[in-house]
């Protein structure tokens, strides 16, 4: 190779060393960028995490005559009614599968409804698919009927706030109390107890 030949190839190469040099401090920049970002939303899920379980508040009456829901179960295909537990305290809980607060409180929702056969724990099942519904009734052990709300007409009516809204009824089916937000074993109880007592 001539002597020009070769000092024109270390001056190509002298050339690139610049950019690979820039190529490699952008590459660690968006590493520590990345980190930053996943420590960040690390930091919220823990923080929220940590929050403690909604407590049930006083809710606005929604008529004098109760509420009137009707549809189908997303895991059944059943008809589900309110009026089939006239006379009964019901539990409303708004969820999807999709939630993680729905997942957070899935549990002791299903201890508060096998421990409380005097209330009718009633869901329902919001912009969930019904596939993702059957798998989360099987990994909670859910065994309460839900309806149905694929669009969320359903929560739309009940003005929600939030998921999950668990909504306490009296025995007339009036709205008496709600929980905004992920709940406990104690937050259902006490809701309930607010229902039983407006009755």
């Amino acid at each position: 190779m001539s002597q020009r030949k070769a000092r024109m190839e270390r001056k190509a190469l002298q050339a690139d060393k610049p950019a690979a040099h820039v190529r490699g401090r952008l590459i660690g920049l968006a590493i520590v960028v990345a980190l930053a970002i996943t420590a960040l939303i690390g930091g919220v899920v823990i923080a929220h995490g940590r929050k403690a379980p909604a407590q049930a508040t006083p809710a606005l009456q929604r008529g004098p005559d109760g509420l009137s829901i009707t549809g189908s179960d997303p895991v059944t295909g059943r008809r589900v009614s309110l009026a089939s537990y006239a006379g009964k305290p019901i539990v409303l809980n708004v969820w999807g599968s999709w939630c993680p607060g729905c997942n957070q409180e899935a549990a002791d929702l299903a201890r508060f409804a096998a421990g409380h056969p005097e209330a009718q724990v009633i869901g329902i099942d919001l912009n969930d698919s019904k596939s993702g519904a059957r798998s989360f009734y099987q990994r909670w052990g859910w065994h309460h009927p839900s309806i149905y709300d694929p669009n969320g007409d359903i929560s739309s009516r009940l003005g929600l706030q939030g998921t999950p809204t668990t909504f306490f009824l009296d025995r007339r089916h009036r709205i008496v109390s709600q929980v905004v937000g992920a709940t406990n074993l104690a937050g259902f109880e006490q809701g309930l107890k607010t229902a039983v007592a407006k009755a």
